[in-house]
This record gives C-alpha cells, structure tokens and sequence, in this order.
C-alpha cells in the first residue's frame, strides 16, 4: 500500500524511469519509488513534467494536487476510473434510503464533534471548555436537523480563537492554514474514494449539484481536527503563512496515528477507513471505525 505524500516545493523537473518517480534538483536526482507514492502536491509553477509522467500517475493511482501562486491548492488529477465495477458501487450508493443515510450523517457528526473536543482538550488543557464541546455530540437527532454540528463549530472556534474569530475571514492567519490544511485533505480523500468506486457526488448529507465532492466533504468531517491541531500549535505565535506552514500542513499525511488498534500512516488510515465505507455501501460489513483523534501523532517532516 503507497504511504508516501510528496511534497515540492523547488523548480525541478520531474519525470518517470523504471517505476521511480525522479526528481532533479540542482543538478541532483532523487528517485522515489511509485508504490511508495500515493499523492504529489507541486508547489511550484516552474516546475517541469511531461504527459509519459501523468500517464504513469493515473495508471499507477497516484494523485496530483497543483498549487497556483498564492501557493493555494486549486487543481487535482487523478486516474479516471480505476476501479473495475465503478458502476455496481454507485448502484448501491444510489440505493440507500434516505433514513439510512441521516443514521449515518448523525454518526459522522457525532465523532466529528468528539474530535473536536479532544483537539480543543489538547491544545489548551481547558477541561470546561472541553465539556461544553463535547455536550453538543449527545444531544444529535438523525441527520443533525437541529445542526449541532455548526453550533458545536461555533463554541470549538470561539473557546479557540476568541469570539471575534470567523472561518470566512481572509484576514484572520489561521484561516489560511485551515483552508490550505482542508484542501490537501480533501484531494487525498477523492483520490481513495475513486479508488474503491465511489462516485464522490452521490453525498451522506452534502447534496449540492455543483459540487462534485459532496461524499469527500462528508467523509472528512471527523478527519478535520487533526488539520486543526497542527495549523494551530504550528501558526497560534505566527504572522504569516510560510513555506514551513504548508510543509507542515501536507505532511499530516504522512504523519501517524493509531487506528483499528494499529499505527499506521495518516494516509494508509485515510484508504482504510473509506474503503470501510465502501464495504458499509456494499452491505459487506456492519459499521465503519471512525478516526479517533487521540491517536493521533504529530511529527516533523521534511519534503523536496
């Protein structure tokens, strides 16, 4: 199973030799395995690769997420299909009730809103505050119609950052490791989901018709904390949002946590997880472990 995401930051030209992903830096290659690879982020606009590498990467099920200038994610290339009964999954997705799918939204928010308590336990040590986060995850009535999700967001953010902060606020620095953290989250999780046949528009509770990650938003709910938890202890003294905020931001991925009673790689619990909720869809099994933050374990790491 690929375990590696890479990060590039440099002007490099990038190409494939022998199912290795090489890299040339300065005048310096480094090669990097494709197995190994399960995601590229290129951050880099001058940066060189040639229609041979994209082939190989969508064969191999490998994702590409390019950054523009602003280094801010806004393009993913993936493998169009590669999944050989891609239509018998969305037949089951397209199959499930209504009900079975608000069951499932309350179960995604209740741990959602779990996660957030014990990120928020984490970063502060405030035991109340922690408490009155936490409330919010029992009082969920099937697909969260009374959205205690948001409310619990509310409180999370405001215990946080203060009752002045807003998500939607551009000028507000952790905003911007939130945003870039979430994007680079989201690739990765629409990469997997395309993996295991899943039609990422067919969404849990996101229905938007011009969205085409509606199931990933979904997904990702209980997965956010841990983009919260290093975008925070990594920015809360900062002024700007630099190249080491990102690196950072993108090596969660890489970055382990204790899931189904193993450690395992960040992205390896990522394929594990959705291909739990495939296998939920396909009535191949009878629930899904969700992530538990606790488990998680921030690391240094370095990219290219």
């Amino acid at each position: 199973m690929a375990f590696r995401v890479v990060l590039i930051e440099n002007e490099v030209t990038i190409k494939v030799k022998l199912n290795n992903l090489i890299v040339t830096k300065e005048g310096e290659d480094i090669w990097i395995p494709l197995d190994d690879i399960s995601m590229i982020v290129l951050d880099n606009l001058s940066s060189m690769f040639s229609a041979r590498l994209l082939c190989q990467l969508s064969e191999q099920g490998i994702g590409l997420m390019i950054c523009n200038q602003k280094h801010l994610p806004t393009g993913y290339y993936s493998s169009y299909d590669n999944h050989s009964r891609a239509s018998k999954v969305i037949g089951y997705q397209i199959e499930k009730s209504k009900e079975y799918y608000e069951q499932l939204w309350k179960d995604i928010v209740t741990v959602k809103i779990q996660n957030q308590s014990k990120a928020y336990l984490r970063l502060t040590s405030d035991q109340e505050g922690t408490r009155a986060i936490k409330e919010f995850s029992s009082e969920i009535i099937n697909g969260d119609q009374s959205n205690r999700e948001a409310h619990a967001a509310k409180v999370y953010f405001n215990l946080l950052m203060g009752t002045s902060f807003s998500r939607g606020n551009e000028d507000i620095l952790l905003n911007s490791g939130l945003d870039y953290g979430y994007a680079v989250l989201r690739r990765y999780i629409a990469r997997v989901c395309v993996g295991y046949g899943l039609n990422t528009q067919i969404g849990i509770h996101h229905k938007n018709e011009y969205n085409r990650f509606n199931l990933v938003d979904d997904l990702m709910e209980p997965l956010r904390p841990m983009i919260d938890i290093v975008a925070y202890e990594s920015m809360k003294n900062e002024e700007y949002f630099t190249a080491e905020h990102r690196r950072q931001l993108v090596n969660i991925l890489n970055m382990k946590i204790l899931y189904r009673n193993k450690k395992m790689f960040v992205c390896n619990m990522i394929e594990n997880y959705v291909e739990q909720f495939a296998s939920l869809i396909m009535e191949r099994c009878e629930n899904i472990v969700f992530p538990d933050i606790d488990g998680f374990i921030v690391e240094e790491l370095d990219g290219l």
